[in-house]
């Protein structure tokens, strides 16, 4: 039996975890309202003293239903909701009962199996509805941080950000991506203030673990966003460090104003799309502009310029220096930001620097070994250099941290071809298939999923499986260099060199392609010695692409 149903103060506890108290005040709030309204116009309108008496009477009963529904209801942001059985509720009452303190509650603990939460985009209350990339930013940002905590399982943005129109029920969120829990919350903004409201459901029983509302100036948002980090690991039965829960407050900007134009920028880069990301830099350009010695902001900056001359969205080659520079400038200003080595990285390996970038990419894991983006990006540079071992390493570990996101065992399957391990690749490729019929599950629109997933079934002997696939991605996205790319891929597995090579060089000519990736890309082994695909390597030399060496 919980404390709170064995001794009085635990009854009190409990009270408290209710509102029972808050509830109460209200009616009697209320009642007397009423009361005196009654006294000032039953009289004007004639009505019988005795309609006067049934009131107070009616109301004095009246407390016993208040009481009850108080006790079995609650009333919160989003609507009034059962409140969840001690075991399942908020921690704090019985942490008070015990003698903890009043100020700082606990939240509810889930199950320490259930460590595993998904972090949905925030929905925008305000006024004017144009907070969406403030609420996604929120979202983003306490991913990051949650991300770092061990034993802990985090789904991607990718996976997460699917459900931000709030039509699936956590319960169904849930079994989709495969969490414990599921954090959601809106923002209202207006001028200066923010309203910012975070609930913790447990996607098993659909009980909130914990909620709270912070109204605070808008550049407390850091804080708020370290805060509710917190009180998730604690609910969660997670240890949040120090180090990971003041990341926020310690890189913040002095400047709310770039703050928004670098979330905006983080926002453009993570569609995966050549349009959006060639309108990312001026986003983070104006964040620095506002304040100089905004670190991440020069981070965002490189890393986007990295991706933008990786895959030849820009052939300005003065934009090269300024992704180095950017990066060099994140690393003076915060020399333990992984993701500023990270940029580093990038920028190294695309001036041919192999032995820098690994350094500055090893560098990245050392600060912080739970992130995805480092391993994710030191694999894809390693498999454009040829070190296939490392590739399947890499790729592995990211995996492990994003189960949710299947397309980087790609990775894994290319370098294990490549170094002769075929049964092993299989295996993979098979574990793989798996992961991305899940994620077209959760979202059948999904261009990048469903070439994948044809990839994967011609590398496993299913070709015809995998037209489809192919086929829909292309109409779902038929200008994109990255679809384009991973057709031709497909159709060269699929032994049809020539339509391969028609996808290959349509999606070159719009610009985009890593030369060193495509000569190193061992699913287009099919294509090395065919004249075209020669002349198409020869095309790209000669244009000055071959900015890797």
């Amino acid at each position: 039996m919980s404390e709170s149903r064995e001794h009085p103060h635990g009854w009190f506890a409990e009270f408290r975890r209710r509102r029972m108290f808050r509830a109460l005040a209200a009616y009697c709030v209320a009642a007397w309202l009423l009361m005196q309204f009654a006294n000032v116009t039953f009289p004007p309108l004639g009505l019988p003293d005795w309609m006067q008496r049934a009131l107070i009477i009616a109301l004095a009963v009246g407390i016993v239903p208040a009481f009850v529904l108080a006790w079995i209801y609650d009333l919160t942001a989003h609507g009034v909701v059962r409140t969840p059985p001690a075991e399942a509720g908020d921690a704090a009452a019985a942490g008070e009962a015990r003698g903890g303190r009043k100020d700082d509650p606990t939240p509810a603990a889930a199950p320490a199996s259930d460590a595993s939460i998904a972090i949905l985009p925030f929905a925008d209350l305000s006024p004017e509805k144009d907070q969406d990339w403030f609420c996604d930013g929120l979202a983003e940002e306490i991913i990051d941080a949650l991300c770092c905590v061990k034993r802990l399982r985090v789904a991607s943005r990718t996976a997460s950000f699917r459900f931000r129109d709030g039509s699936v029920d956590p319960g169904e969120i849930g079994r989709m991506l495969r969490v414990g829990a599921v954090l959601e919350g809106s923002v209202r903004k207006s001028g200066d203030r923010v309203r910012i409201t975070a609930q913790l459901i447990d996607t098993g029983s659909g009980y909130h673990l914990w909620s709270e509302t912070y109204d605070r100036r808008v550049e407390d948002v850091f804080a708020i966003q370290t805060e509710i980090a917190r009180k998730v690991s604690a609910a969660l039965r997670v240890s949040l460090t120090g180090e990971v829960a003041g990341r926020a407050q310690r890189y913040a900007p002095r400047n709310m104003q770039a703050h928004e134009f670098y979330l905006r920028g983080r926002q453009l880069a993570a569609k995966i799309s050549a349009r959006d990301w060639e309108r990312a830099p001026a986003m983070f350009r104006r964040a620095i502009e506002l304040d100089p010695d905004y670190a991440q902001a020069y981070a965002g900056l490189a890393d986007i310029l990295a991706q933008l001359l990786l895959w030849r969205f820009v052939p300005d080659e003065k934009v090269l220096p300024e992704a180095i520079r950017a990066a060099q400038r994140a690393l003076e200003l915060a020399p333990d930001l992984a993701e500023a080595h990270v940029a580093l990285g990038h920028a190294r390996s695309l001036t041919g620097d192999n032995e820098g970038a690994t350094q500055s990419f090893e560098r990245a894991l050392e600060l912080n070994p739970e992130s995805y983006e480092a391993h994710y990006y030191f694999a894809r540079h390693c498999l454009a250099h040829g070190d296939y071992p490392r590739v399947a390493e890499l790729s592995r570990a990211a995996f492990a941290i994003r189960p949710d996101d299947s397309t980087v065992l790609v990775l894994a399957v290319m370098a294990l071809d490549a170094s002769g391990n075929r049964a092993a690749a299989e295996e993979v490729a098979r574990e793989c298939e798996a992961g991305l019929l899940h994620q077209l599950e959760l979202d059948p629109d999904d261009a990048r999923a469903h070439y994948m997933l044809a990839g994967m079934l011609a590398r496993l002997g299913r070709r015809e499986e995998g037209k489809p696939h192919v086929e829909k991605a292309l109409r779902l996205r038929p200008d994109d260099f990255s679809t384009l790319y991973n057709a031709a891929c497909y159709y060269a597995q699929a032994d049809d060199a020539e339509r391969a090579l028609d996808l290959l060089e349509t999606a070159c000519r719009f610009g985009g392609g890593s030369r060193d990736w495509i000569e190193h890309d061992s699913d287009l082994d099919a294509l090395r010695d065919h004249p075209r695909f020669r002349r198409l390597l020869a095309g790209l030399d000669a244009a000055g692409t071959d900015k890797t060496g």
